[in-house]
Formats: C-alpha cells, structure tokens, sequence
C-alpha cells in the first residue's frame, strides 16, 4: 500500500489590495507643475510692469512667485489624496481662487473686484472639481 502525502495546509488568501493613487512625483508631474509654475511667474512678473520696461525686480518677482505657486501645487497634490472628496474639492477651489484673485490682485484694480473674481474662480473651481472627484473616484467615504 502506497503512502500518500497530506497536502499541505492551504494558507489563507491575501487581503485584496486596495489602489491608492501614487504620492511619487513622476517626471510627466514635475513636467506639468514646472509649466504651471514658469506661466504663474511670467504672469506675475508682465503683470508687475505696470507697462514699464522690464527690471531685474520685475524678473525676480515673477521667479519667486512661480517657485512659491509651485511648491504650494505640489504639497496640495501630496496632502490631498487623504482627504475626503468635498473638502479636496474645497482646498483645491481656495488654492486656484486665491492663485487668480492674487494675480489679478497685481494689476491693480479695487481689491473688491480681485475678490470678487478670487471668489468667482473658487467656486468653479470647487465645482469642477467636485464633478471630477465624484464620476472619477471609487467611493470610499461613503458619508460624503
């Protein structure tokens, strides 16, 4: 009689692994926020002219300008993914908001009117947003 051997003890499966969406900067990322950020700066630094001719001020204002809008763009692109989706929404409307209002804050209009239209592109911005977050996204807080 031929022994046979007792199969071995099955493990348990493996929890499914739930997708999370990469923190990592990649290069298409440190591409796209150099872009944002060298437009918000050369936006800064013509606004600032007041159609004068350009100076080193000029130059200077629109780099550290660029360089703080992009360090802002990709800490919130870093913290938010741990947010629930409506305030995301939310703290992405208030980054572009004041980001517009800010630069239009430069040409020197009423600062009524650079709130007004901070406040404008806040709310599109919190809308599209919360369009996006909630067609695009598995739902995960389902209180939200």
């Amino acid at each position: 009689m031929a022994h046979v051997a007792a199969p071995p003890a099955s493990k348990p499966p493996a929890p499914a692994k739930r997708h999370r969406p990469s923190r990592r900067i990649t290069p298409v990322t440190a591409s796209n926020v150099f872009w944002l950020a060298a437009g918000y700066g050369l936006w800064a630094s013509v606004t600032t002219r007041h159609e004068h001719g350009v100076t080193g001020y000029n130059v200077l204002y629109g780099c550290v300008a660029g360089i703080v809008f992009g360090l802002v763009y990709l800490a919130l692109r870093q913290i938010t993914p741990a947010l629930p989706r409506v305030r995301r929404a939310l703290v992405w409307g208030v980054f572009w908001g004041g980001s517009m209002g800010y630069l239009h804050s430069l040409s020197n209009p009423t600062i009524l009117w650079s709130v007004f239209l901070g406040v404008f592109f806040a709310a599109g911005a919190f809308l599209m947003a919360v369009y996006r977050f909630h067609t695009r996204e598995v739902p995960t807080d389902a209180h939200l």
